[in-house]
């Protein structure tokens, strides 16, 4: 990568001078004034305006593509370089596909550091992601944010981090930081044009209500590179529908089901496609496409939340295009949702004048992130991923580099004020010791689905038991305050700090234990014994996930990083991962129900229907607490 691109490479932002130079590259190069930096031949050429593929070869310059011709109408031979070039890559007849575009994700549900899930990402042909990282915000607030922005810088994917919208997610949540409208910009001023847009707006309550924090928070993203919002709207309609449309909120990955996605492509919103490891709604969505094609160019891809087991064996946005293939979908609509449509939703397309920020495309003035192919059908890893023109990944392998820590200053700072984030109260067995009350709200979990249910059953048959522990200090305060009184230690937070409730369709024999658990993490444990569930959440130390049984640590994932990501490979931690899903198998969590994605989302008070809270058991349809 010459000078220029290097300079480029984070946009145009204020660099006139040399978005005049880039400009004057790609012309040379498209008319053959000056070699390109490389050509591809021989392609076949995802075309994701016109909605085909043709043979053709594209010349790349400087980062970005300077030329496109296509064989018949604009050359005779698509296998014989148009222009000169330093490289040439015989493509051998492969498809040339945009870089794949992930609408909206959490880095942290993949539990590694950024740049570790950069180099995974890449393997599989993201080249762009949408980032929102409430997850780390929630649990170390703004330095959180610093940190996953400063890590990021040193992989080569283009990571563009949304600023957290609802930390907490409601206004009485027990997270670990609180961040305001004014302390949004005060970091947008101090990280400039680090921010790109405005994370997903989760406080529906406060958005109906016109709520003047809220709607401050939501003027911020005015502020941001991209000028947008991102939404989270489950199952809303009608005049909510209409509310939350008029504040500006562009996108929502929320949807369930077709007539709630048409409600919002109606009003003028995007619809993401969501496949994840928790959430699976595409292949549910997908009648939208397959009725409508031409609804694509208003919807697209997300993961949302992927495990790195899924990520490296099954794939990201890649496994997105494979679901809506088999789902109908044509396979050159299923890329242009996984790229054109996404550029669209954020400005990526055509928002900036610089190439080097504009993608989603195989066409002039585009950003050469590009992917080669061997077939339309996502069975694996891209045979190729290109980043900017530069090698970066081949067949499932990374070949790029990661820059070390010590190459950003204040990062090793940052990453040591992420550790030691959990702070439990003392705990006794008489708190996980309650009793089952006949009638009594219960979670009922949907496997595969963020949504769950609500029932109130006669007995406890087939229950077990789910608890949410503070675990960001305000437990150890009230009982330094004297909270347990004359009783067993932890007794005097339930209610307060501690959430006592049961969950049906989550078999276990045992416990299993989070330092996870959507959007305040505080340690979410569910079980059938309360001695387990004792022992496991004791035993989650410093963050990570645990299963206990008879008393012994079956299996443990170590999460130092706020309790959320791990300081291990991505490969390392998909064995974990692999290693933790067997031993929760054989402990009784049943197919399809993942389990860690099926538990960390039980505490999440901003998806419907039932949900726990440090309070209680709480009614995500009425925002308020069940009897």
């Amino acid at each position: 990568m010459d000078e220029m691109t290097a300079h480029m490479k984070g946009g145009a932002k204020d660099m006139e001078p040399n978005l005049v130079k880039l400009m004057q590259a790609l012309i040379d190069t498209a008319e053959g004034r000056v070699p390109a930096d490389t050509v591809f031949v021989n392609a076949q050429i995802v075309d994701v305006y016109r909605l085909r593929v043709a043979r053709g070869q594209v010349a790349v310059t400087c980062g970005c593509i300077a030329g496109v011709l296509f064989e018949g109408r604009d050359c005779a031979d698509a296998s014989v370089p148009a222009w000169e070039a330093a490289r040439v890559v015989d493509c051998e007849g492969r498809y040339l596909a945009p870089g794949f575009i992930d609408g909206h994700l959490h880095i942290e549900s993949s539990n590694i550091r950024p740049s570790e899930y950069a180099r995974m990402a890449l393997t599989r042909g993201t080249t762009t992601a949408i980032a929102d990282s409430h997850e780390i915000a929630n649990v170390c607030g703004l330095e959180g944010l610093a940190f996953m922005i400063e890590d990021a810088s040193r992989a080569p994917l283009d990571i563009k981090f949304m600023m957290p919208s609802c930390v907490p997610a409601l206004p009485d949540e027990q997270a670990g930081a609180v961040i305001t409208a004014a302390d949004m910009e005060a970091f947008m001023n101090e990280h400039h044009g680090a921010i790109f847009g405005l994370g997903e707006m989760m406080n529906l309550p406060g958005v109906y209500g016109a709520d003047e924090e809220t709607c401050r928070r939501i003027a911020v993203g005015a502020k941001t590179a991209s000028g947008q919002v991102d939404g989270h709207a489950p199952m809303a309609c009608g005049n909510d529908l209409n509310a939350y449309v008029a504040a500006g909120i562009i996108a929502d990955h929320e949807n369930t089901g077709v007539e709630e996605a048409l409600d919002e492509l109606s009003r003028g919103m995007y619809v993401m496609l969501r496949e994840g490891t928790c959430s699976h709604d595409l292949a549910n969505l997908a009648p939208l496409i397959v009725e409508n094609p031409a609804l694509a160019r208003r919807c697209c891809f997300a993961t949302d939340d992927r495990a790195p087991s899924d990520a490296l064996n099954v794939g990201m946005i890649d496994n997105a295009c494979r679901v809506a293939v088999e789902a109908g979908i044509d396979p050159v609509v299923a890329i242009s949702m996984a790229t054109l449509s996404t550029a669209d939703v954020f400005g990526l397309d055509h928002g900036a004048l610089c190439a080097f920020d504009r993608r989603g495309a195989i066409a002039p003035g585009k950003r050469a992130d590009v992917l080669l192919l061997d077939n339309l059908a996502f069975e694996g890893a891209p045979h190729r991923v290109y980043v900017a023109g530069e090698l970066l990944a081949e067949d499932g392998a990374f070949v790029g580099s990661i820059a070390p820590v010590d190459s950003r200053p204040g990062l090793d700072k940052l990453e040591g004020r992420l550790r030691d984030s959990v702070q439990l109260p003392e705990l006794s067995l008489d708190v996980f010791s309650y009793k089952f009350r006949p009638g009594e709200a219960v979670i009922d979990v949907i496997p595969g689905n963020a949504v769950t249910g609500m029932a109130r059953p006669e007995t406890a048959e087939g229950l077990r038991r789910i608890m949410l522990i503070e675990r960001h200090g305000r437990g150890v305060e009230a009982q330094l305050s004297g909270a347990d009184g004359d009783g067993a230690a932890g007794t005097g937070l339930a209610g307060r700090h501690i959430g006592q409730g049961w969950v049906r369709g989550f078999a276990i024999r045992g416990a299993i234990a989070s330092t996870i658990g959507h959007d305040s993490h505080n340690v979410c444990v569910v079980g059938d014994d309360p001695a387990d569930m004792l022992a496991a959440v004791r035993a989650v130390g410093s963050g990570g996930f645990v299963l206990v049984q008879d008393g012994e640590v079956r299996a443990k994932i170590d999460l130092p990083l706020g309790g959320l990501m791990s300081d291990k490979t991505a490969e390392e931690v998909a064995r974990e991962h692999d290693a933790f899903m067997e031993a929760g198998r054989a402990m009784g969590i049943e197919p399809p129900l993942d389990p860690i994605m099926g538990m960390i989302f039980l505490p999440l008070p901003v998806i419907p229907t039932l949900r726990i809270r440090p309070e209680g058991m709480f009614d995500v349809t009425t925002f308020s607490y069940a009897e």
